[in-house]
């Protein structure tokens, strides 16, 4: 990925020039606007420009009506579902909800409740499902984009849950179910949702299935099994000996490196119960098929207890099997630094609107640029050892990162670790490899020497 202005602005015309706003001026606004969040990491929208105009303008353009979630991503999800179709391998749709949350004594139109619902605690929960390509061959993940997101404002008076039924109003566990509803999934197996506990609902585990996708879904519920045997299925699980065992990447608290843990495994295709439903209902619901992978162990440095017990409609009749849907599910870390990406790094929180619309618009923006930081970082994790020339960086920017640096950059690994010092790494042997945001603090700094250079030369 090269870091010149052009190369970010062709960036941001492939995921914005689309956009409907039915007005020329105003897409190239929005163009203009995704372009500087690329270039400067957590910069304030009023500083994001140097003149006064361009400010007002970008304030003004957040606040229009047509400025909604789903007009403003509309390019980019279709460029994600596309992506997804042509993918060869596996694909990963990673979902997951964060809270975002604004602390003011002034109220915002039209957030909610959130944290520890004190009066000035306001916000939204936003709801993203990202979509990352697993290689046949290599450890990288490739992102393929944002096919779906989501806000959900809750409601200062939650309604009881046994007047739901008699209610159009939409539950915080409804978001689960509306990836597969608004379709924005290609209906394919190699399809595979990743989900944390939340999702462990009856409907997203059915619907998912019959919608044509795959699932991989951290179990919550304790059902109770059917087939083979009748007992609540942990209990079951935990007495079946161990089939095998795998390892997992694990980052320890206060620690900067992630520490390999082994972890043992066994799996069993099982018949679930169905859960009660209203009487309104028709019919018995049938039960779930599912098969459950189940993987534990303890953390050698901080005697932390591991156990997962995992939903699956994958194959699995082996330990490779069983090991593939262990690590498939491991990979949800990175849908938490995504969300980092767009707290810490984009400081989305820090945006200040008086209407939760606008903050909603220039959030949307923000969530297709975060996604850019993603590929960026698991780009220069593609085979460390390769050529310099392979980490997507032309000849001048390479030779002007080792000049600066006074170092010779060999590798992939060379390089990422020199545009990691400009970000503050300090490249110590307990540091590993630089983060997500120090990377993209180095090459915001990066970018700034490459303009100067090529201006310096025309």
């Amino acid at each position: 990925m090269q870091c010149s202005k052009q190369e970010t602005i062709r960036w941001s015309e492939k995921h914005f020039q689309g956009v409907a706003l039915f007005n020329k001026k105003k897409v190239a606004r929005l163009v203009k606007i995704s372009t500087r969040l690329a270039e400067g990491k957590g910069t304030s929208l009023a500083r994001l420009f140097d003149s006064w105009y361009d400010t007002k303008a970008t304030y003004k353009l957040l606040n229009e009506k047509v400025m909604t979630l789903d007009t403003i991503q509309e390019p980019h999800r279709e460029l994600a579902y596309e992506s997804i179709e042509q993918w060869k391998g596996d694909v990963l749709a990673i979902e997951d909800s964060s809270e975002f949350e604004w602390n003011r004594k002034a109220l915002i139109e039209g957030l909610g409740p959130v944290g520890s619902k004190r009066e000035t605690d306001q916000g939204f929960v936003l709801h993203s499902t990202l979509a990352v390509g697993v290689p046949k061959r290599g450890s990288h993940l490739k992102v393929l984009g944002l096919p779906y997101q989501q806000y959900y404002v809750r409601s200062a008076k939650i309604k009881k849950r046994r007047n739901r039924s008699h209610s159009n109003e939409t539950l915080e566990t409804d978001l689960w179910r509306e990836v597969i509803n608004s379709k924005s999934l290609p209906a394919k197996n190699k399809v595979i949702r990743i989900c944390d506990r939340a999702a462990d609902i009856y409907e997203v585990l059915k619907e998912t299935r019959d919608y044509g996708c795959s699932h991989i879904i951290r179990l919550k519920h304790d059902r109770k099994v059917i087939e083979p045997t009748e007992m609540p299925i942990k209990t079951l699980m935990r007495e079946l000996d161990s089939m095998g065992e795998t390892v997992i990447e694990k980052r320890v608290k206060g620690d900067t490196k992630k520490r390999k843990i082994h972890l043992n495994v066994n799996w069993l295709k099982v018949s679930l119960r169905s859960p009660m439903r209203p009487r309104s209902q028709i019919g018995k619901l049938p039960s779930l098929e599912e098969t459950v992978v189940h993987v534990w162990g303890t953390n050698p440095l901080t005697e932390e207890v591991i156990e997962w017990f995992l939903y699956t409609d994958i194959k699995v009749d082996s330990l490779e099997d069983a090991i593939k849907v262990t690590q498939y599910y491991a990979l949800r870390w990175i849908i938490e630094d995504y969300h980092k990406a767009l707290k810490t790094g984009l400081k989305a929180e820090n945006l200040q609107f008086e209407s939760a619309s606008a903050i909603f618009a220039a959030i949307a923006i923000m969530s297709v640029v975060a996604t850019r930081l993603i590929d960026f970082r698991e780009r220069l994790r593609i085979d460390s050892e390769a050529p310099a020339g392979e980490s997507g960086l032309d000849e001048l920017e390479l030779r002007v990162l080792g000049k600066y640096l006074k170092r010779e950059l060999k590798t992939v690994k060379c390089v990422a670790l020199a545009i990691g010092r400009l970000g503050g790494h300090l490249n110590r042997k307990s540091d590993g490899m630089p983060g997500l945001l120090t990377l993209w603090c180095g090459m915001s700094r990066f970018l700034i020497l490459v303009e100067g250079v090529r201006l310096a030369s025309t």
